[in-house]
């Protein structure tokens, strides 16, 4: 469809949707005074409050198309949950130091509601339990010893004596190298985790060679004591899966947009 004539000046369209250069001011103006407050350099954040506004208007128009409504009665309740935290005076100042009109307060409220649903919907099936597998594992830097360590860890040494001994990460090693249990996608080194979840328990990986940008070779042995095909997924882990998740989804947000940018 043709680009519409506006009214006013322009920030951005999106999808068609117009955001005015007056909405992109007041929040560059709030954004300012919010990083000033707070000690921060308050210079050179455009782009990133722009964008917040392109991207909150895109989960608007998602919520839109996904059918959320948000009814006057919904703000109202979450505006007297937050008039309930101190007294009036103290709310009144609040919308003054961040410069906001009562309405224009109302309207913010209404994109966090529309948020945190579409947040909800889209997270909806992330799981509670995955498969998990629990193992320890030994860093060296040291190609010779690290295939010394194997051969005797093969042989029936223990293992997490071996790591207290010769593994450079203390952090594991003082423990037996033990990792805990952790889900695909939780561990630093790709190729360590990937060697872990191609184990049994009581088998014990071959030597893991891993060269960094930097040139230098790292050495890993890994062995699995446990797998648990349905484990309990801990708050964080669950709450990291739910944060991609929403991110991917964003993303696709992003990639099938037809932004028009009009300030820099």
């Amino acid at each position: 469809p043709p680009t519409p004539t506006p009214t006013e000046p322009l920030a951005a369209l999106v999808n068609g949707e117009q955001i005015t250069l007056a909405e992109y001011e007041a929040e560059m103006a709030r954004y300012q005074a919010q990083q000033s407050a707070a000690g921060g350099d308050a210079t050179n954040y455009s782009e990133q409050v722009l964008n917040a506004l392109i991207e909150r208007t895109l989960i608007t128009q998602a919520a839109t198309a996904a059918g959320v409504v948000v009814t006057p009665e919904m703000v109202d309740q979450r505006l007297a949950e937050l008039r309930a935290v101190g007294d009036e005076a103290a709310f009144q100042a609040f919308l003054q130091t961040n410069g906001w009109t009562e309405e224009e307060f109302r309207k913010t409220l209404e994109t966090e509601i529309v948020t945190s649903e579409m947040i909800a919907r889209v997270t909806a099936d992330v799981p509670t339990t995955m498969e998990q597998v629990r193992a320890s594992y030994i860093q060296m830097d040291d190609q010779a010893l690290a295939q010394s360590v194997l051969e005797r860890a093969r042989a029936g040494d223990d293992f997490a004596f071996l790591a207290d001994q010769n593994s450079v990460d203390r952090l594991t090693g003082v423990n037996g190298g033990d990792l805990g249990f952790f889900k695909v996608g939780s561990l630093l080194v790709p190729e360590v985790e990937a060697a872990a979840f191609a184990l049994q328990p009581g088998e014990i990986s071959d030597l893991i060679a891993v060269t960094g940008e930097d040139g230098k070779t790292t050495y890993y042995i890994i062995k699995v004591t446990e797998r648990d095909p349905n484990r309990e997924l801990t708050t964080n882990d669950r709450y990291d899966l739910m944060q991609a998740t929403f991110d991917e989804w964003l993303k696709g947000l992003w990639e099938n947009a037809v932004i028009e940018r009009f300030v820099q």
